[in-house]
């Protein structure tokens, strides 16, 4: 078992933080974890900055005051200005500050940091945060979710930290109670995003601690034996739990080892928010301070949660994952940094931060549990189970509107409700539209006459999903096309006489919802398959040819839309970066495609959509600020004008009906 050591002194912690500020412990673990300053250090630099101005009299800022009372849990007043003392003296030393923003050691005394400056520095600390190797965000619909990727593996084990956000492209991860009325003059507006579809409504969750497998033990020395015990902070933006477990003693490799039934709840409650966040630290066990710990982890927990909150003010960062990961992982670095200064306590195996978006949530209570890896020192797989009811999908009512060479007319609420963007295409004599049912995934499908009388809704065959489906004609035929819940790309044909064919499996896998459209009579499908690329394949109204490449080398966060204008086909994406990339292929059994560059100014937080009415080719956006935008091409896209009362919750659909111009999307409540 393990030897015990002797209680730190506060000469020891100041010794190990002077060691890190001054760069002689870049090589060993919690050096190389914190890097050399970059900003993901921010919150450790707040707190040693704001400790030294507190030492010399200051007032603290709101964000200084924030990070030094969650470090008071574990350091004493007076402990905390001897650490801003140690921090003076390494920036009266001069030269580069490691493990400390820049930043700050050019700050005088005077001067604090405030949350107004994190929000400042926000975009470097995203970049930071997102290049950051031990970093991921998961889309949760991808059938390969939990499989962690070797490198980020291998990041986590060099940091004894990770960060992992499972969430789609544009998904709020805090509460939404911004206002909705737009006020942008462009689709490049950047105001706050509206809420997602359906009425608020309150879920339970309900998340515990069921057991972890031993892959590799910590042990002192090497050995293979070791004691640990486990503390954990989960929270939504409303409401959080600590939990702190018994101690295993004697762990070794291959174990399985469960946690206590009276000790094992991670997070119980009730939220009407979109996320639950949690912070995990396995560590090693070497005193007796469990609740010391479990304590330090809570207060900046709590600070995270604070900070989240704080910066959803102003700003479409606010509203999107990169924002709580980049907070996840700085506020795991001020952990480290404190818990390295008490290496003769229990020490940090692995910590990881885990957010779950609501679509996560959804899919993790009907999963029923799911296994969490901590690669640091030892290597556990920590399993998790779901022991709460069903978490309800975040669906919302569809609505359409339909526009003419005088204007758009009101939007219409449908009786139909998806939890994805629908699909929508005009077919002999009828408009056509396919979605998403929340309580089992079922693909759902109506269609529309020319006097606005709409079908009652019926599944398209066995057909499930986690993405939005697609639709188009071409060869006399309604062309359907779906990534399934296996990730597999299916395709179906439908005529009013023989009904939907079966389904035809493409080869490959895809990592979001396929794009149908029509070119020289001719269905193209573009999909997205591994690295977020493109490929493409054509149908002769039999079969389809295999994957055409890209040519374009476009990764893209989401779908793509493909329309026809004269003699090419229109592709068009949104990127990471939000700008609208555009591309053409003059083809006709598949030719190159050619860039069109991006849309100016336009910004867009999904994918757009894309229709050709009477010969000319419009496009439609959903805005920054949560409002419909559309505008058509006459050799570029023009006349960008708002849709009157359209306010998409995500990517809109589109299509010609009857020489109108239709729009669909799921509103927001």
């Amino acid at each position: 078992m393990s030897e015990p050591r002797v209680e730190s002194t506060e000469q020891d912690r100041l010794e190990r933080l002077r060691g890190l500020l001054s760069g002689s412990r870049a090589k060993e673990g919690v050096g190389r974890a914190l890097g050399q300053g970059a900003f993901g250090n921010v919150l450790v630099g707040a707190m040693l900055h704001g400790a030294d101005r507190m030492r010399q009299g200051h007032e603290p800022t709101d964000l200084e005051k924030l990070v030094l009372d969650a470090v008071g849990t574990v350091l004493s007043g007076d402990e905390l200005k001897a650490w801003g003392g140690v921090y003076r003296e390494a920036v009266e030393a001069g030269g580069r500050l490691a493990v400390v923003p820049q930043t700050f050691a050019s700050r005088s005394v005077e001067e604090g940091y405030s949350i107004e400056d994190l929000r400042a520095d926000l975009p470097q600390i995203i970049a930071d945060a997102m290049a950051a190797p031990n970093v991921q965000i998961i889309d949760p619909r991808s059938a390969y979710r939990h499989e962690d990727d070797p490198a980020f593996l291998a990041a986590m084990r060099e940091s004894k930290f990770a960060v992992t956000a499972f969430g789609i492209p544009g998904e709020s991860f805090g509460v939404d109670d911004a206002p909705q009325d737009g006020t942008a003059q462009t689709p490049g507006g950047d105001g706050a995003e509206g809420a997602d579809g359906g009425v608020a409504q309150s879920y339970a969750v309900k998340l515990e601690a069921e057991s972890f497998y031993v892959e590799r033990a910590v042990g002192d020395q090497g050995g293979g034996r070791d004691e640990i015990f486990w503390t954990a902070a989960a929270g939504t933006a409303s409401t959080g739990r600590t939990f702190t477990s018994e101690e295993f003693g004697a762990v070794e490799k291959g174990q399985t080892r469960h946690f206590s039934t009276s000790n094992r709840v991670l997070f119980d409650g009730s939220t009407t928010g979109d996320y639950l966040g949690t912070h995990i630290t396995v560590w090693e066990k070497d005193q007796d301070r469990d609740e010391f710990w479990a304590a330090l982890t809570k207060a900046l927990n709590d600070a995270m949660k604070q900070l989240n909150k704080a910066l959803q003010f102003d700003d479409f960062f606010t509203h999107v994952l990169p924002v709580w990961v980049s907070i996840a992982s700085t506020t795991a670095t001020l952990l480290l940094t404190v818990a390295d200064a008490f290496r003769n306590e229990s020490d940090i195996s692995c910590q990881r931060s885990i957010g779950m978006g609501r679509y996560e949530l959804a899919m993790l209570s009907r999963s029923g549990a799911t296994t969490w890896r901590f690669d640091g020192d030892g290597s556990h797989d920590l399993r998790v189970k779901y022991t709460g009811p069903h978490v309800p999908f975040a669906e919302g009512t569809l609505e359409y509107a339909v526009g003419t060479a005088t204007g758009w007319g009101a939007p219409q609420p449908l009786p139909f409700r998806s939890i994805t963007t629908p699909a929508l295409s005009a077919y002999t004599d009828r408009l056509y539209a396919a979605y998403l049912r929340s309580h089992d995934q079922a693909v759902m499908w109506a269609s529309m006459d020319a006097d606005g009388n709409w079908t009652v809704p019926a599944q398209i065959g066995s057909d499930q999903s986690w993405f939005a489906p697609a639709l188009t004609w071409a060869h006399g035929k309604l062309i359907y096309a779906v990534t399934g819940k296996d990730g597999g790309i299916y395709t179906r044909t439908y005529t009013p006489a023989q009904g939907w064919s079966a389904p035809v499996r493409l080869p490959g896998t895809a990592k979001q919802a396929p794009a149908l459209g029509t070119f020289a009579d001719r269905a193209w499908l573009t999909h997205v398959g591994a690295h977020n690329t493109l490929h493409h394949s054509l149908f002769n109204g039999s079969t389809w040819s295999g994957w055409g490449p890209d040519h374009l080398h476009w990764e893209v966060p989401s779908h793509v839309a493909m329309a026809p204008q004269g003699d090419r086909l229109w592709r068009v994406a949104t990127m990471a970066d939000r700008q609208i990339h555009t591309g053409i292929n003059g083809g006709v059994n598949g030719g190159n495609w050619v860039s069109q560059g991006t849309l100016g100014s336009w910004r867009s937080t999904h994918a757009p959509a894309l229709a050709n009415n009477a010969g000319t080719l419009h496009i439609f956006v959903r805005g920054q600020d949560g409002t419909l935008w559309t505008g058509h091409y006459n050799g570029s896209f023009k006349d960008a004008h708002q849709i009157p009362g359209a306010r998409p919750v995500e990517a809109p659909a589109a299509a010609s009906f009857n020489n109108k111009l239709h729009v669909m999307y799921r509103r927001q409540a």
